[in-house]
């Protein structure tokens, strides 16, 4: 301990802007003897040492702490890093919850579709808020960005096969079937994707099509309609109302016009069903 005001004449002494220290103050010296620092407090050699004041508590030596893990690095200035560290039961802990964290991660490795897409979701939050080693969360997040970048490439490839896929079967449906005047389709894409492929079908506009599909999460189904301005014009098809009997298969909301409505239902299971009711009612409107 030294008494405060000789402490402050140190060069390069860093201590906590606004916190007020006790007369004597302790001061704890990293690479220079305290006592000679004492001698030539101003030398400016003392700059390119740690020396601090600390309020803080303080160990006769190391192994009393028995685990020591660095949990935070930050810029306190320019030029000025700061640690934070967590020592005995508390650095234990960290250590623990690294490995758990590091057997979830490694984990990814072996999952794929949606429980790893839920499971990538989950570890990014409990990443974000585990108090553990800097270094071991940066090894961690390293080895997770790169399943997470893996993921993200293969599910947009698969999406835009999936898109592709159904593009084709819609063309092809309507390509071999040049009188036929209304389609319904179930299709192995997600919901943004069946709106492009409905697209399709609406710039003819001589043809109606009903779209339906098992959302990627597998909790919801989702579906849509376009009804051509020719087919509108003779006023028997109108897609608010055919949607509408299609929600009443599937559960769920529905919403739009005569040309164009789409809903989004519960009842995954009924999907079969939802598609035969949707030709059903287009049959009975054309009788």
């Amino acid at each position: 301990e030294v008494p405060l005001a000789d402490a402050r004449q140190i060069a390069g002494l860093r201590a906590v802007f606004g916190e007020v220290y006790p007369d004597p103050v302790r001061v704890v010296s990293i690479g220079a003897d305290i006592e000679e620092v004492l001698k030539v407090p101003q030398d400016a050699r003392w700059a390119n040492y740690s020396i601090e004041f600390c309020g803080g508590t303080h160990v006769a030596g190391t192994a009393d702490m028995k685990q020591f893990v660095i949990i935070e690095e930050t810029s306190t200035a320019k030029g000025i890093r700061r640690i934070a560290a967590v020592t005995g039961e508390e650095a234990l802990k960290a250590q623990l919850l690294q490995r758990s964290l590091a057997a979830e991660v490694k984990s990814l490795h072996s999952q794929q579709g949606a429980q790893l897409d839920a499971e990538i979701k989950r570890l990014a939050i409990e990443l974000d808020q585990a108090v553990i080693g800097v270094y071991d969360k940066h090894v961690l997040r390293q080895e997770f960005e790169s399943v997470r970048k893996a993921f993200i490439e293969a599910d947009k490839a698969a999406k835009a096969q999936a898109l592709k896929q159904a593009t084709e079967q819609v063309q092809q449906a309507v390509e071999q079937n040049p009188d036929q005047e209304v389609f319904v389709f179930k299709l192995a894409v997600s919901g943004k994707a069946m709106v492009q492929v409905a697209k399709y079908i609406k710039d003819l506009k001589t043809k109606a099509a009903y779209f339906i599909a098992v959302d990627e999460s597998g909790a919801k189904v989702a579906h849509q309609c376009v009804v051509g301005k020719q087919v509108l014009a003779r006023g028997q098809l109108k897609a608010n109302e055919w949607a509408e009997a299609v929600s009443q298969v599937v559960g769920g909301k529905c919403g739009g016009k005569g040309e164009s409505a789409q809903g989004s239902g519960t009842e995954v299971a009924r999907v079969d069903e939802a598609v035969q009711v949707a030709k059903d009612f287009a049959h009975t409107k054309q009788a």
